[in-house]
């Protein structure tokens, strides 16, 4: 079944909770956290931080337990994030912005997980879709739903009424609104999930859009090289080609590689002889909806979207043979094949909204954009600084350096560090993005100075990945500005007991003190379940002049996260500052 992708954002903290002073900063802290994983499309972590943060706020925060819902759709748990998403509205109250993101939502959920006219979870969808419009009459995005929602359950008059008020109202513009007239032309089109439009030339200088497909089975490849399942599933990809390209098989991976020569190389070395595309400005993966890689979609000779998969397991190969060979077989459909010809102009916005639960701007937020577009100008401002203050470390050899916290660390001998500009990127590109979120709903903070954890130090042993793509093994430390004058190793250990059982992990043993140099640290030892695979995670913490340090190390088994801990040993914080 093909799912409709769900982009909600929010960051609203309800004024009805009330925290311990401990506890909010902790809140906060784990839900900026989050906000950063997701923004980097790291849902598993992103989820983690989110469950935490509920627990922190009593389960109390319709806007977190929103987020935990958009994690866990965004992981393919549709059940769980059907679940939090009712949470979500019963815990609103009068939070009625969140109310409707949820409301939308749901209903966008339901209609993913609905295979025919008649399914009973459209009229759910309906139902929350009509209960988002009482609570903001002038949601044009509503309407579109709610209009695409009645054609689904063929129930074209309505729908295409509905459609057509969307249409009048301000606010519906670019490739909805576009969407919103080919449904009008061909109601069909709401009932099948038709590929987007797309258009990107190869490596190869093969032009592909939708119309240049048309009457061509297609299996579009969504991976990266620094993806280990998207390079797992390379030979699995090389056999299905092999054996369905004579058929009439077209097959286009799409990379989301940021280095053009990594990308060449490792397509050249591989043997990868069919046609490839670096998607370097997201058009493509955007169009498509791509959350996370390797996603394999399987489009068929009327354009139809036929099979749907993300992630890689052992199930893929049979089920994209079953798919690839079903539509090669199957006879173009007249009906179909006239319904994915529609031409509709498309304006230069190309929203990505469509049954996704992002309300359109109302009339007290029209200035949202103007303080979004500052954010993104700081960002860019920003970018051109180097490092600085406890960004600036250096490394030489396996030692690093850290001049503002009087820090000397030697890590593991062989593994490669990230540069500070590269982490300096990272944490500017990272406080950007959530603070565009926040004056989205919040346009009043748009000058409001966020002090999120910084990066300052990464390292893996197979040299790739960064502070946000994670390469195992590998470890990061980050710094959080803090006046504490010592860790209680109590309120340590009921944090890792809470982080673990967020994650579906377990402690290894209790939280415990340790002294370098007769300077203390925390540290608890984790395992959790990550992608079917085993994970060990140290979890350390340490204070430095007037920061505190969480050192992350992650290991695919126990032996090699004692022995990447126990570098550890080698860490040298001066306490006379």
């Amino acid at each position: 079944m093909v799912r409709t992708a769900v982009l909600v954002v929010t960051l609203l903290f309800p004024a009805g909770i009330v925290l311990a002073q401990a506890d909010s900063e902790a809140f906060k802290q784990a839900m900026a956290r989050g906000d950063l994983y997701e923004s980097k499309r790291k849902y598993d972590l992103a989820l983690g931080a989110y469950q935490l943060a509920d627990k922190l706020a009593h389960h109390q925060s319709a806007a977190c337990i929103l987020r935990i819902a958009i994690a866990e759709q965004k992981l393919g748990d549709f059940p769980s994030a059907l679940d939090d998403t009712k949470k979500a509205i019963k815990t609103a109250g009068n939070d009625r912005t969140t109310a409707i993101e949820a409301h939308m939502m749901r209903a966008s959920l339901l209609v993913g997980m609905s295979s025919k006219p008649t399914d009973k979870k459209l009229k759910e969808a309906e139902t929350d879709t009509r209960e988002a419009i009482a609570l903001e009459p002038d949601l044009a995005l509503a309407y579109f739903n709610l209009g695409t929602i009645l054609l689904k359950q063929e129930r074209d008059s309505e729908g295409v009424a509905e459609l057509n008020r969307a249409l009048g109202m301000t606010g519906l513009r670019g490739s909805v609104a576009a969407e919103a007239k080919r449904f009008i032309a061909s109601p069909i089109r709401a009932r099948e999930p038709f590929a987007p439009d797309f258009h990107f030339v190869t490596k190869e200088n093969q032009t592909y859009n939708n119309a240049s497909l048309r009457g061509k089975v297609v299996l579009l490849d969504f991976w990266a090289t620094w993806c280990p399942p998207c390079r797992e599933s390379v030979p699995v990809i090389k056999s299905l080609n092999k054996k369905y390209a004579s058929k009439g098989l077209v097959l286009v991976g799409i990379s989301s590689d940021d280095d053009e020569d990594v990308w060449l190389a490792y397509t050249a070395s591989m043997k990868m002889d069919w046609q490839e595309y670096i998607d370097s400005s997201d058009e493509v993966n955007s169009a498509f909806h791509i959350e996370s890689i390797p996603t394999y979609i399987v489009i068929d000779k009327d354009g139809v979207i036929r099979y749907r998969q993300s992630g890689f397991g052992n199930q893929v190969e049979p089920e994209l043979d079953e798919a690839i060979s079903k539509a090669l077989k199957r006879e173009s459909n007249p009906e179909l094949a006239k319904a994915a010809s529609i031409e509709i102009a498309v304006s230069k916005d190309t929203s990505r909204a469509s049954l996704t639960g992002i309300p359109e701007k109302t009339d007290e937020s029209k200035n949202t954009e103007v303080h979004k577009e500052s954010a993104e100008k700081d960002s860019a401002d920003a970018m051109e600084d180097r490092p600085f203050g406890i960004e600036a470390g250096k490394v030489s050899g396996n030692t690093y350096k850290n001049g503002a916290l009087d820090m000397t660390y030697e890590f593991p001998g062989g593994w490669t560090a990230a540069t500070s500009e590269k982490l300096h990127k990272l944490n500017v590109q990272a406080e950007a993005s959530v603070k565009a979120s926040l004056v989205q709903q919040h346009p009043d903070l748009a000058n409001t100075t966020m002090q999120l954890p910084k990066y300052i130090f990464y390292a893996s042993k197979r040299g790739d990945g960064d502070a946000m793509q994670l390469s195992m093994p590998c470890m990061r430390i980050s710094a959080t500005p803090n006046r504490l004058d010592s860790i209680a190793l109590a309120q340590f250990q009921r944090m890792a007991e809470t982080m673990a059982a967020a994650s579906s992990g377990k402690l290894l043993q209790p939280a415990r003190e340790f002294v370098v140099k007769d300077h203390p640290f925390v540290r608890a030892d984790i395992e959790r379940m990550a992608g079917g695979v085993h994970v060990y995670q140290s979890y350390v913490q340490t204070l430095a002049a007037d920061y505190l340090l969480t050192i992350e190390i992650y290991a695919m088994s126990a032996e090699e996260l004692r022995k990447v801990a126990s570098t550890l040993e080698t860490m040298v914080i001066r306490d006379d500052q």
